[in-house]
This record gives C-alpha cells, structure tokens and sequence, in this order.
C-alpha cells in the first residue's frame, strides 16, 4: 500500500531499502552493527557533515495545528551532535487485541543547520534497544505493577516490533518538521482509563487517557511543536570528579525532579571535561546503582541517583526495576536510560547527555528532597516539580472509521508528516504474527 504524506519521498528512500532489506525481518527490524545505531562505537561522529546547509533555505510548515498533544519534552542528543528534539505524545488508542501509542519527534536545532535542513543521518535518538529490534518505550501501570512491551514479531532473529523502527525514522528527519511515529502493545485490562508513557530519553509521561476503540482524541489548545525551548536552570550540580574505572573527569547536573502518584523521574546530565575511556565502564556508582540485580539487562544505565527523603530518615529510594521475560534470561532492567548508547562520544571532552533515572512514587511532606550519589556526593534540598498530568491536555475524542497499515517484508514504514493525523491502524490480520509480553515492575 501507499503510506499518506510519503509518497514524495519514496523515491530517494528507495536506495536506503534496498540497503535495508537483507537484515530486515518483517519490515522492522536493524543490524546492530548499523551506522547510526551501535556502528558509531567504533567511530563516533565529530560534527555534523560539511554537505550540510548552515542557513536555512525556508520557512517551514507550521505543522498540522489539528494535531492533539497530551505531552511533550525537550532532549538534546548525546552521540555528539548535538541535535535538540521535542517529543511528543498524542494519543493511546484501543483497537481489537491491542493498543497504540503515537508519537512524534520533532527536531529543533543543531549546529551549522538551519529550517528544513537534513539531520545528519548518524543521529541517535537513544531509544532503540541495546542488541535488539526492539524500543524502549513502554507503556506503565504503575499501581497494577505492569509493564506492557511494543509487540514483537514470532520469528526468528532479532526482536522485530510492529512499529514505525525509531532507527529508519532518524535517518530521515529535518529541522523544524514532524514525523509521527506509532507503537502498538499488548491490549491494556477494560478498566485501565489512563496509562504512564515511557520514552527512555526524558521524564515519564504522567496519565495519558486511553481512547476507546473506533474513536481519537480531538485537539485541545493548539501546540506548536517548532517553537523554541525554553529552559530551565538546573537545579544542583556537583564538583568536577575523576571516574576511576574510566581514567576521566565529569561533572553531574541534576536538571529537575518530577513527581506523580505513580512515579519519581530524575532528569540529570553528565558532562565530560577531558577525554578518556567514555562509559563503556559505567556500571557502578555515581553513574550506576551501587547495588544493582544479580543479572541486569542494561548494567551501565542511568540508575546511579537515589531519592532520600525526609533528609534520609527513611531508606533511599532506588531506581525502578522491572522483569523481561521476552529475552528469557531472568534478567531485571532498571527503567533509566541506557549509557551504552552514547558511551564512545562521551570519550571526548566538553560532552553531554542528558538522561534519565525512574523511581518508585515518593511521599513527601515538604517541596524538596536530597539526592544522593553513592560515593560522590549528596545534593541537597532538590526542588520537586510535579509531573503534568497529560488528562488536563484532553479535549475529548470523537468516533472515527478506521483505516490500516501493514508491515511489508522489506519495506519498514518510514512514519507519518502531522497532516496525515489521524494516522492509520495496524492490520488486525498480522496481530497473529507478534507477541504480546507484559512485564512485572518489581520496585
């Protein structure tokens, strides 16, 4: 089939599918060995190519103002370009035997690019699963201790998930456009009215209604997903210090603390300040939990930080863990960003990544707590923010006669502009293909 607001591109896509297709299963797959994805560990980029304009060349489209927006979240990339993203999410969506999350990556700025410029090719997006086919991003339900995983095709070989693959929709992207993306997951229980969405990279996004089937959410105030970022101060930062493991010195910034009756998200940044050996061994304390799971999915991950409140009268409370039962091995995985992604760039100095720790809801009687970075230090009085609870971004919903899409062997889809919302459905006739896993969180 013909995929809405692609058509036009198809043609200079073509050489990249062809290239594609030989490690494709199913249509949504990567080679971890991919330029772009881990391929860069072995040369990370420098800068953004010379090919690339430095001026803009055009205004770009104001985007779809029809498109609704429950959330949204601002991150810059941490494989060395430097690219600042808006996230987006736009809807959860019940459909016969599954549900669907769509989403959307909008890119900002960068260096030397300018409005309608290509985003170098190389960019990471930090959301595709170490060694896997997979994405990390999740829907939560945190109060039934589930976590539901993208379904993932029966075949053999990689863990395919049905999809728009995060790791073709990067190569793709332009500065100040919007690409949907769309993810679908196991059905969620009848009585689950709203549901945490969680994008690896950036805080978690706190009760997004779930749309009942046959119908979409209508837009509320209109958002314009181009506009410029605006930031916030961080809230504590902590003396240089040398990474032992590593031979190299950084610099920890918590930038913000966000709270609901569901979770605790910290979003912090580590910056380089000379060269060294990266954070291919970051898997201890500061970066990492100072008592991580005997077998852990993602050891050198962003589980370091602990929640002490009540100026540590009570125990610490830890990064969250859940089970994955689709890689069969017993592991636990700490629900934070996964380091290794960015562990090469970070070899260079003057580099950041911003990333994040999820943790258990807190109960706290005051507007601050302190965070604690096993043997470094303690950063005190940390102001809370209280997460945004995407139901007051809800205008409602209103019936809609489904279209749908199909995975094609060979032919990964390659996402949606805005004007296409509503964006089609999954097949139901290929659900049978694709595994449904639902995961417990365990703290």
């Amino acid at each position: 089939m013909r995929y809405r607001g692609v058509a036009d591109r198809r043609l200079r896509r073509c050489l990249v599918l062809v290239l594609l297709a030989a490690c494709a299963l199913a249509g949504c797959t990567y080679n971890p060995q991919e330029p772009g994805l881990f391929g860069r560990e072995t040369a990370p980029p420098t800068a953004a190519p010379a090919s690339v304009s430095e001026t803009p060349t055009e205004t770009p489209p104001p985007g779809n103002r029809e498109l609704p927006v429950v959330g949204e979240a601002v991150w810059t990339s941490g494989d060395g370009l430097d690219i600042t993203i808006r996230l987006a999410v736009h809807a959860v969506r019940r459909m016969p035997h599954a549900t669907v999350l769509d989403w959307s990556v909008t890119p900002l700025s960068g260096p030397n690019l300018g409005a309608n410029d290509a985003v170098p090719s190389s960019l990471n997006l930090g959301l595709s699963r170490f060694g896997e086919g997979n994405t990390n991003v999740f829907l939560l339900d945190s109060h039934a201790r589930r976590l539901y995983r993208p379904l993932t095709h029966r075949g053999p070989g990689l863990q395919s998930c049905l999809c728009t693959p995060v790791w073709l929709v990067q190569r793709e992207l332009r500065i100040g456009h919007t690409t949907l993306l769309q993810t679908a997951y196991p059905p969620l229980p009848d009585d689950v009215f709203t549901i945490d969405v969680d994008i690896a990279t950036v805080p978690i996004f706190s009760r997004v209604p779930v749309t009942p089937a046959g119908m979409v959410p209508v837009v509320g105030n209109t958002t314009d997903l181009n506009r410029p970022v605006d930031r916030a101060a961080a809230a504590a930062s902590t003396p240089v210090f040398t990474y032992r493991p590593g031979h190299q010195r950084f610099i920890i910034t918590i930038d913000a603390v966000y709270v609901s009756s569901s979770f605790t998200s910290i979003l912090w940044s580590i910056q380089s300040v000379d060269g060294g050996s990266g954070l291919e061994a970051a898997d201890g304390p500061p970066f990492a939990d100072d008592r991580p799971p005997p077998l852990a999915y993602n050891p050198v991950s962003a589980s370091g930080p602990q929640v002490l409140v009540n100026s540590g009268d009570e125990p610490p409370v830890r990064a969250r863990l859940a089970t994955t039962k689709l890689a069969g091995r017993g592991a636990l995985e700490c629900l934070c960003s996964d380091l290794r992604l960015w562990a090469t760039a970070m070899r260079r100095a003057d580099q950041r990544v911003q990333v994040v720790t999820n943790l258990p809801a807190i109960s706290v009687g005051s507007s601050s707590v302190d965070i604690a970075l096993p043997g470094l230090a303690t950063l005190a009085d940390i102001s809370l923010t209280t997460a945004p609870d995407s139901t007051f971004r809800s205008a409602g919903r209103q019936p809609l006669p489904p279209s749908y899409w199909a995975v094609r062997p060979g032919e990964a889809h390659p996402g949606w502009d805005s004007a296409a919302w509503p964006t089609p459905l999954p097949q139901p006739d290929q659900l049978k293909d694709f595994r449904a896993t639902v995961d417990d969180i365990v703290r």
